[in-house]
């Protein structure tokens, strides 16, 4: 079937100006092809590029990838650090007014995710309902895992083997639902690869360990019995479905659920472009949703090898990139902004524009790791109350700084909050630069970082934790290229060479 998509693509008329919304073949888009040896035939009456009412704005697309081909990132949290049910819908909402930044194979949506909060108030009676106390859902060490398992296992015997694994690693199961969603939503591709949903709750035999030991338990389910886990975290979850997020919003119960609450909401919509759609490559992922493409990723997975990182096999650039910064946090105990300023370093440039006490700590952490994460990357994160905002080094995924009376907001386009509703003017992030956010549900308040103010809390941060009093001299890397000008470069003067520079006569 995909062959003949691919040659009726290739002897299709000679241009198609709009995207076809039906079969796309396995990582590319299908789009219209013209012979290098003739230009495109014009455009006439109704296919003219440019309307004639609107002054510039494109009746169809030009034949050139446009950026809105690309994934849909948007995140949202609560300036009161408050539980509450508006994020969710918000963030569907907006989701859906992004769906031209969606992928789409056979009328169905690559897939949409959010990454939210736990549902404290639902996993409340679900303990009840097991027969333990529902404020243990409370507890600092209560965590769910969301697990997909493969439709064709034997989903009891998957359990019983992770239930044994849970159990030698220390996890008190308080409580389990399985295929709590609604398939009816799904469409029929997704129908045929739809996996088991097994939602697991209970209690680690650690609080202060909690983000190792579910990060440990994580990958030993995944090596061992071959599962995937969406989350499993002591403070947040994620809901992914291989569709729309009309279709999230309807497979979930609980996202429909009164009592399901949240301080922050990060979602996602795919543009699969390298990787065939399935639901175990859905975004977000455990801490990130990303927008964009991992050209080093090669470079990307060595370098994750020599730290240890486990990386599973046939997974795509986002989860690699995905599992790095998850172990870094998890496992190295670096704080998010840390990990995130060490794998999306600054450019050099940019660093040499750096206040000079700064310089050292990012050359450091510029050859500490390398610039093994570059390309078009926009990125939203989060782990625990702690979430970062990235653009790529030379900005070319969007993403925009909004904010609102109850709300910080990034998002791949501006256009999901109205402007009676802003509070200040949109800002797109410039090449390279990040926000931080912090959440503090104890004082009820979230503050924002500018990048500068989020620089020095790394430098701070990242000090402390080691104990060393300031950063060695790494920034003697940036004395390269030598003297641009003066007695010390032989044979030139101010105004150039001392004498023309001899070519050799001959035909190159």
């Amino acid at each position: 079937m995909r062959a003949g998509a691919a040659a009726a693509s290739i002897l299709s008329p000679p241009f198609c100006p709009r995207r076809v919304p039906a079969r796309r073949r396995r990582g590319t888009r299908e789009v219209g092809l013209f012979s290098s040896s003739s230009s495109p035939s014009p455009l006439h009456g109704e296919q003219q590029r440019f309307s004639p009412e609107m002054a510039y704005r494109p009746r169809v697309s030009p034949p050139s990838v446009e950026d809105r081909d690309a994934c849909a990132i948007y995140a949202s949290v609560r300036k009161d650090a408050t539980p509450s049910r508006a994020p969710v819908e918000l963030a569907l909402a907006n989701l859906q007014k992004m769906l031209h930044r969606a992928g789409n194979v056979d009328g169905e949506g690559d897939g949409c995710g959010i990454l939210v909060d736990i549902p404290r108030k639902i996993w409340a009676e679900e303990v009840r309902s097991g027969g333990h106390n529902p404020a243990l859902s409370l507890d600092p060490a209560f965590a769910v895992a969301h697990v997909f398992i493969e439709r064709s296992s034997d989903v009891e015997k998957a359990r019983h083997d992770a239930r044994e694994i849970l159990g030698r690693g220390g996890f008190r199961i308080l409580a389990e639902r399985l295929g709590v969603v609604d398939s009816q939503a799904l469409g029929a591709t997704a129908r045929e690869e739809e996996p088991h949903f097994w939602q697991v709750a209970g209690l680690l035999p650690d609080a202060k360990r909690r983000d190792r030991l579910t990060f440990d338990l994580m990958i030993a389910l995944e090596v061992v019995l071959g599962f995937h886990l969406a989350s499993f975290s002591a403070s947040t979850c994620v809901y992914k479905v291989m569709g729309a997020p009309g279709v999230l919003g309807e497979y979930y119960p609980d996202l429909r659920d009164e009592g399901f609450e949240t301080i922050g909401c990060f979602g996602h919509n795919r543009y699969s472009t390298n990787t065939w759609p399935s639901f175990k490559r859905v975004q977000p992922f455990t801490v990130l949703g990303h927008n964009g493409e991992i050209n080093t990723i090669e470079q990307l997975r060595q370098q994750a090898g020599m730290l240890g990182v486990s990386i599973q096999p046939g997974c795509s650039d986002s989860q690699d990139l995905n599992r790095v910064i998850d172990h870094l946090v998890r496992v190295e105990r670096l704080s998010l902004a840390e990990a995130m300023e060490m794998v999306v370093p600054p450019i050099v440039d940019e660093i040499r524009s750096l206040p000079a006490e700064l310089q050292p700590f990012y050359m450091y952490l510029r050859q500490a790791m390398g610039p093994f994460a570059q390309g078009p990357v926009a990125l939203i994160t989060r782990h625990g109350d702690e979430c970062v905002f990235s653009a790529d080094a030379l900005g070319l995924r969007p993403l925009w700084k909004l904010e609102t009376p109850d709300d910080f907001i990034f998002s791949s386009e501006p256009g999901v909050v109205g402007c009676e509703e802003m509070v200040s003017e949109p800002k797109p992030l410039g090449p390279g630069e990040k926000f931080m956010v912090t959440i503090d549900p104890q004082k009820r308040s979230s503050r924002l970082y500018e990048h500068w103010e989020m620089q020095r809390a790394v430098v701070r941060r990242w000090l402390e934790r080691t104990g060393t009093s300031k950063a060695a001299a790494y920034d003697r890397a940036l004395e390269t290229g030598g003297p641009l000008e003066g007695a010390e470069i032989p044979g030139y003067t101010s105004a150039g060479p001392s004498e023309p520079v001899k070519v050799e006569d001959r035909v190159l």
